[in-house]
């Protein structure tokens, strides 16, 4: 076994029993199997060992690369998954082994010189210690650093073009105790409820990549896109009966997320007006930055692709669950 292949086997380990490696092949790439929320999703997995980046950056950057003279070649039917693992290092002290993916389709050219991923020491070091971080390159490539039991959850990210909320990824990992080093992730049931909360992230990812899809990713209360738009559900995923479907779901920038989430902004079900809390209106008329919010919510919400747009009892499901929260509005009109 190889130093590559003995990576993509040890990294199976850590991820769990979602995924199975088909072929160890020579490990650029090894063919696997990702087994989440009932689908399985066949992967080829480019894997590199992360180690200083040796261009004078070594105190804030690191780098994992191609093999020499080998590119990056797609696999038909398998989704490319491009990797660095980094579990060891000449420099900094790594307690627990950290799974950087950068985006293999960008790489995915045939190239046969030696290329490099170059990864944020501090990202690297972040999710480490939290589990989770990402990042954004000046090419506008995203590369996300994780704890390797979150990797069937990036994956899932990538592939539906989203962004897991990070809230509850940083929830999820504390209450499966991921950063614990008492924690046995070999044991029957901690298996199990590593999986339950794995499978309900990449659900959550799933569903944000649909409803972004449906509003060609631009927020549906203000346009805003350039990749700062997030699938909210209408009636929340924690309520009784809820469902992840794009009708349950908006598409919304982040200032327009939270305050939907926080009762300042109302839909009219019947009409799909937007309107927005006493309160916030008052302040508009002291307030600038405020001002600047109301005038650029639209009217009504922007419609999604056909078939694909809210439907109106989940407003009316989201009003009665949190019918105090929404004392304040004027949602039917007589």
């Amino acid at each position: 076994m190889s130093e590559r292949t003995d990576l993509v086997a040890r990294l199976a380990t850590w991820v769990g029993s979602s995924l199975v490696v088909d072929e160890l092949g020579t490990g650029w790439p090894s063919l696997a199997t990702l087994t989440i929320d009932g689908e399985s999703v066949p992967l080829a997995l480019f894997v590199s060992t992360v180690t200083r980046s040796h261009r004078n950056r070594d105190a804030v950057e690191r780098r994992f690369q191609n093999p020499s003279n080998i590119p990056l070649v797609s696999v038909s039917g398998r989704e490319s998954v491009l990797i660095g693992v980094w579990d060891k290092d000449d420099v900094e002290e790594v307690g627990r082994p950290v799974v950087a993916m950068a985006e293999a389709r960008r790489r995915d050219d045939g190239r046969t010189t030696r290329w490099s991923v170059f990864l944020q020491l501090a990202a690297l070091l972040e999710a480490e210690a939290t589990g989770w971080a990402s990042d954004v390159t000046d090419s506008g490539e995203t590369i996300r650093y994780l704890h390797p039991v979150m990797l069937p959850v990036a994956i899932t990210a990538s592939m539906n073009r989203t962004e897991p909320n990070e809230k509850s990824i940083y929830r999820s990992i504390s209450t499966l105790g991921l950063l614990d080093p008492a924690t046995d992730l070999t044991e029957l049931p901690e298996i199990e409820r590593v999986r339950r909360t794995v499978t309900s992230l990449v659900r959550d990812s799933k569903f944000s990549g649909a409803v972004l899809d449906a509003y060609a990713r631009r927020c549906a209360m203000c346009g805003l896109g350039l990749g700062l738009v997030q699938g909210a559900h209408i009636y929340p995923a924690s309520a009784p009966g809820s469902r992840d479907e794009t009708s349950n779901g908006l598409a919304l920038c982040a200032n327009h997320h939270l305050a939907f989430d926080r009762y300042l902004i109302a839909i009219r079900p019947d009409t799909m007006e937007v309107i927005f809390n006493p309160s916030v209106l008052e302040l508009a008329e002291s307030d600038e930055a405020v001002s600047t919010f109301v005038r650029n919510t639209v009217y009504r919400l922007r419609v999604a692709d056909a078939g694909h747009g809210p439907d109106p009892h989940a407003f009316d499901r989201r009003h009665d669950y949190f019918k105090e929260q929404y004392a304040w509005a004027n949602l039917y009109r007589d």
